[in-house]
């Protein structure tokens, strides 16, 4: 699937807020909503958008954190599955330099982060992990 100028314009649109409708989008972008509605169900199809997500606020009490791994083998493409694998593991992003790995997480507890860093910093696949705990998230800015 070709994943042209509009199909980019409306994955954005999905990703600040996936539960915009389709004639908000085609609204936004200038395209009617059945148009929207083709282009979303092609790439459902095509496994470009692959599910959508619940974004939560402070009130929620979760732990939100981020994992900065290096990968200790190469190709990482399996280090990576595995990471995204882990429950309480929102999103995995693979960086060039010295930081191999982004690894973004949502847990009920602090003492559920702490067993997930011993996880990591355990499996012979992962160089080492630095955590930070977020302080505050801010979304659309």
């Amino acid at each position: 699937m070709i994943i042209d100028r509009t199909n980019k314009r409306i994955l954005a649109l999905l990703e600040q807020n996936a539960r915009l409708s389709a004639a908000a989008v085609g609204r936004e972008i200038g395209l009617s909503r059945p148009a929207v509605q083709d282009r979303i169900a092609a790439m459902e199809q095509q496994g470009v958008i692959k599910g959508y997500h619940a974004e939560t606020d402070e009130r929620a009490g979760l732990t939100h954190a981020v994992l900065f791994v290096r990968i200790a083998e190469r190709p990482c493409d399996r280090a990576l599955r595995w990471l995204a694998s882990l429950d309480g593991v929102a999103a995995v992003a693979s960086l060039s330099g010295e930081t191999d790995a982004l690894v973004t997480v949502a847990l009920p507890s602090v003492s559920e982060l702490a067993a997930l860093n011993d996880t990591v910093a355990a499996s012979p696949l992962i160089a080492s992990s630095l955590s930070q705990v977020v302080l505050k998230r801010l979304t659309g800015v």
